[in-house]
């Protein structure tokens, strides 16, 4: 079964699991943290605001194909979403991110690998920031 023909909403609620499942993955393997503080952390990555900053550095980079699937998560009615939507223009390439992460995670290994290429660098980029931030926070205190 091909992941990457469901609907744009499906495609969107995958890419927020497989996102968020690889940020949850990369920060474990930095350290064993207190579960409050990993969640945190996690959240600080995985919220609309920085996901939309992530899809504003990578865009420039995307092909056709990847770019039309970003145009069409960003163009999913927020009235479905449930959330209190408080950026919709965060919150609008926020599906346009996830919905690109399952295109490419459920695509051919060469698909899966601009996953790794374009988002994987930024991703440990701001990991580094949150753990460096924490870090700070705990000399401060």
């Amino acid at each position: 079964m091909d992941l990457r023909g469901r609907s744009i909403r499906t495609l969107a609620w995958l890419g927020d699991a497989e996102f968020e499942r690889e940020v949850r993955l990369r920060l474990a393997r930095r350290g064993d943290y207190p579960t409050d503080r990993l969640h945190a952390m996690k959240a600080r990555i995985v919220c609309a605001e920085a996901q939309a900053e992530l899809l504003a550095a990578i865009e420039s980079e995307l092909d056709a194909d990847e770019a039309g699937v970003v145009r069409r998560g960003r163009n999913v009615n927020l009235k479905a979403s449930g959330r209190g939507v408080r950026d919709v223009r965060a919150y609008r390439a926020a599906t346009g991110l996830e919905a690109l992460v399952a295109y490419w995670c459920f695509g051919e290994p060469a698909v899966q690998a601009r996953f790794e290429a374009l988002v994987v660098p930024r991703l440990e980029a701001a990991i580094d920031a949150v753990l460096a931030a924490q870090a700070g926070a705990r000399r401060s205190s």
